[in-house]
């Protein structure tokens, strides 16, 4: 392996560990400056309309006042995120091509900012742009390092798919990271115990309630992993049955976790949930698995505090949903809760698109009979 071949696999190492691990994800940028012989470097993946989860590193004089003086003063004033995003996303080219003389030399943002910093091209290119997102790679040059040539585009090229890739992961896990502190942040202050788990079987959180509820060793239990276990074989199996149900793409269901004798059992449901809050793609998203413990000898939650962990509902559309489960008519309930029909009709669609029906009268069946699952045991015994 050459020295060249040895850096690259270093860079891309960092890179990957990047996804998980923001000191990585700054290292494996300055290793990549190291790569093209340059100080400063920039890596962007920036949503319009996800601002939380965009994704930024910079190495060199990008930093501190620097930058923030650039996003402040100038970064209206830069042609080339403009040029660069004119170009097919993996395509790389430094600005002395990409940009005309004219536009180059006599500029505000060259003469002002970009070469009084000793900087005198750039080699960059697009990652990825659709849809308000825009994703680049660029390399600052300073005046002592040799133009960039056709050697240097054809390397930052054949580095770009990986830089796309770790990017759009980054994005992925900043996402998971913000909707299970979310999630948990609401769920910890419910009685119901609440276990999720991602799309790959992974612990996201596991609230106050559940770890009481494990504690007790009493029908339950939460392994070292953040996964529920049923202390009883045919409970367990079941949980295992549902929670693969929901990963092939069904809707769940409930199981009763047998306790000691003269106790009702734990009611379980076992449901799916979306990793995007987003109204109009939870379909497209991936599925975690949501279990919500319900024990019958706490006293009853209100009926919108359970429909929002069911079915990951905002606090404002689960109040909505129980008022329509309790025949309470759309123009009623915007008047008692002092908002509009037209917010009344975005909870409403919020609602459709996170349980998959597409009626009201849907919506209705299918709230009133979770909700009937989970707190009904009287019927039943022990599994």
């Amino acid at each position: 392996m050459t020295l060249v071949q040895k850096r690259e696999t270093q860079f891309l190492d960092a890179l990957y560990l990047g996804v998980r691990d923001r000191a990585e994800f700054d290292a494996s940028l300055d290793l990549l400056g190291g790569l093209f012989d340059v100080a400063t470097a920039i890596l962007l993946d920036f949503d319009a309309a996800r601002p939380e989860v965009s994704a930024q590193a910079s190495v060199g004089l990008f930093k501190g006042e620097v930058l923030d003086r650039y996003q402040r003063d100038f970064t209206a004033l830069d042609p080339a995120p403009r040029a660069f995003m004119a170009l097919p996303a993996g395509t790389a080219m430094p600005t002395y091509r990409l940009l005309p003389e004219e536009t180059r030399k006599p500029g505000i943002f060259f003469n002002e900012f970009f070469r009084p910093l000793g900087l005198e091209e750039c080699l960059g290119g697009t990652l990825a742009s659709t849809k308000g997102r825009f994703a680049m790679v660029g390399l600052q040059r300073p005046r002592d390092r040799k133009p960039f040539d056709d050697d240097d585009i054809a390397r930052l090229e054949a580095l770009m798919p990986h830089l796309a890739r770790a990017l759009q992961l980054r994005r992925s896990f900043l996402e998971l990271e913000g909707a299970a502190g979310a999630m948990s942040e609401m769920c910890d202050r419910l009685a119901a115990g609440v276990v999720a788990l991602d799309e790959y079987g992974r612990s996201l959180f596991v609230n106050a309630a559940a770890r009481r509820i494990a504690d007790a060793g009493d029908g339950l239990s939460i392994g070292r992993g953040g996964r529920l276990f049923a202390l009883s074989r045919a409970a367990n199996n079941k949980l295992a049955e549902l929670e693969n149900d929901v990963r092939s793409g069904g809707a769940g269901g409930v199981a009763r976790a047998a306790r000691a004798a003269g106790r009702p059992p734990y009611g379980v449901m076992v449901a799916p949930f979306f990793l995007d809050h987003g109204v109009d793609t939870t379909r497209s998203r991936p599925r975690g698995v949501m279990f919500i413990i319900h024990d019958p000898l706490l006293k009853a939650q209100s009926d919108a505090q359970m429909i929002a962990a069911l079915f990951g509902l905002p606090r404002g559309t689960a109040q909505l949903v129980a008022a329509i489960a309790a025949n309470e008519d759309l123009q009623t309930y915007a008047d008692r809760a002092g908002i509009s029909m037209n917010t009344v009709r975005y909870h409403l669609k919020a609602a459709y698109s996170r349980t998959g029906v597409r009626r009201q009268s849907e919506l209705v069946r299918l709230v009133t009979t979770a909700l009937r699952d989970l707190t009904d045991h009287r019927d039943s015994g022990g599994s």
